[in-house]
């Protein structure tokens, strides 16, 4: 259990400098393409402290490594490390806003688990009409501690970590997070342990309930509890050994072994659905994670883990309709492209493959992975891919690097990064 000398946030004083660099666009080095109608520096808005606006996106790549607690941010325009951080344990890590990197260590030795919060230092504000670029020096912010520390889900203005072993999350509000403050606002409880999830949407919590199964950690329903944690109702839809949730401004969705939940909110009521798979995805063919993109209501993921993988499934939250697509090797990795009209996927057999997410059909493939994945081995790091702009980053641990990828332009491979490590988790900051 979280000790009461760790359960707030041990914050870290650091003097926070200014990156200076610029954003090149050369054919193997664009990075993303700035908006035409991006702010000159000293426009409308203010910088925060120890930042300075600049003229268009400076994106950063940060990565874990599979082998230690090393964390590095990259500066994509130079491809060189800018910032290296210590988080003690190999971590996953989890994008907040474009800005800010979770990464998630599970318990060892004995010891709570922790939750490491990096500011990458780079983040565009879009004001429709025209954005606004930021960029500061990397910095770790602070650390929560607590019992195996799981799920991170962001929305609602606030991020709320869980942890498996009490059941609870700790909820972080945006607004600290930019003043450099990490302070826990808030504790949700759910009723119990269990591998579960609180996803804030709509000034409420939709929280995962413990399913009493002895066999089983994960969740089978959900409740409803007011923004200060408060129980309001529970949702009638059950969801056997939930795994995978998003989040979204007025519904949340999650993964079940017979379909997806739903709940929403319209008029101040609150109601929950359950959308059934595409004929023939089973339990062992399911999405267990589900891939964002911002302001889209399309959600993408593997069809079943890479042992059983039918290809990749695609879910539009608005009109609760399915579409998948056939992959000719398992699905390593998917996400989508940032106007939603790609999906992008690794595959087994090396290659990194384009679909469009309208049709299915293949329109650029390249290889991408210095051998094939054996999607047997449970002991091997599996490539990722995270996407920014108009480039998609695939990890290749076995080889310790990172391909840039021009998914526009036939899955060229426009520029590979030497990280020096295995790396096992990507996000982007920036764009």
């Amino acid at each position: 259990m979280k000790s009461t000398s760790i359960r707030r946030i041990s914050a870290v004083a650091l003097a926070l400098g200014l990156v200076a660099t610029g954003c090149g666009s050369d054919e193997d080095g664009a990075t993303g393409e700035p908006a035409a109608t991006g702010a000159r520096p000293g426009s409308d808005l203010q910088a925060d402290e120890g930042s300075t606006e600049v003229d268009g996106p400076q994106p950063r790549l940060v990565v874990s490594d599979a082998d230690s607690g090393r964390v590095d941010v990259l500066d994509l325009e130079s491809g060189e490390n800018i910032a290296t951080f210590d988080v003690q344990e190999p971590s996953r890590l989890t994008d907040v806003g474009g800005r800010y990197a979770f990464a998630t260590a599970a318990a060892s030795s004995g010891e709570d688990g922790r939750v490491h919060v990096i500011d990458v230092g780079s983040w565009t504000i879009d004001h429709g009409d025209h954005t606004h670029s930021y960029v500061r020096s990397p910095a770790e912010l602070g650390v929560l501690s607590g019992d195996d520390p799981a799920h991170i889900v962001a929305g609602d203005g606030k991020v709320a970590v869980f942890f498996d072993g009490e059941g609870e999350a700790d909820v972080l509000d945006n607004s600290g997070l930019r003043n450099g403050d990490v302070t826990v606002t808030g504790t949700v409880e759910t009723g119990g342990p269990h591998h579960g999830v609180v996803i804030p949407v709509s000034d409420h919590f939709v929280t995962s309930r413990p399913s009493g199964e002895a066999d089983d950690s994960r969740p089978s329903s959900f409740e409803l509890r007011d923004g200060g944690g408060e129980f309001v109702q529970e949702f009638t839809d059950f969801c056997p050994r939930m795994h995978g949730q998003a989040a979204f401004r007025t519904y949340a969705i999650a993964a079940c072994d017979d379909g997806v939940f739903v709940a929403s909110v319209a008029d101040g009521q609150w109601i929950s659905e359950k959308v059934g798979y595409p004929p023939g995805i089973t339990a062992e063919t399911r999405p267990s994670s589900f891939r964002t993109q911002d302001k889209l209501p399309v959600v993408v993921a593997p069809a079943g883990p890479a042992a059983s993988n039918a290809g990749i499934l695609l879910f539009d939250t608005a009109t609760r309709q399915w579409s998948q697509i056939a992959t000719p090797e398992p699905v390593l990795s998917v996400n989508l492209s940032g106007d939603g009209r790609n999906a992008l996927a690794v595959l087994a057999d090396r290659t990194f493959r384009v679909y469009d997410a309208a049709t299915g059909e293949e329109t650029g493939s390249s290889s991408v992975l210095a051998e094939p994945f054996d999607p047997s081995d449970r002991s091997a790091t599996a490539p990722v891919v995270v996407v920014g702009g108009n480039r998609a980053y695939v990890a290749d641990p076995a080889a310790e690097v990172v391909l840039e990828i021009d998914y526009r332009d036939g899955a060229r491979v426009a520029r590979t990064l030497d990280v020096g490590v295995a790396p096992a988790s990507m996000t982007l900051a920036g764009f």
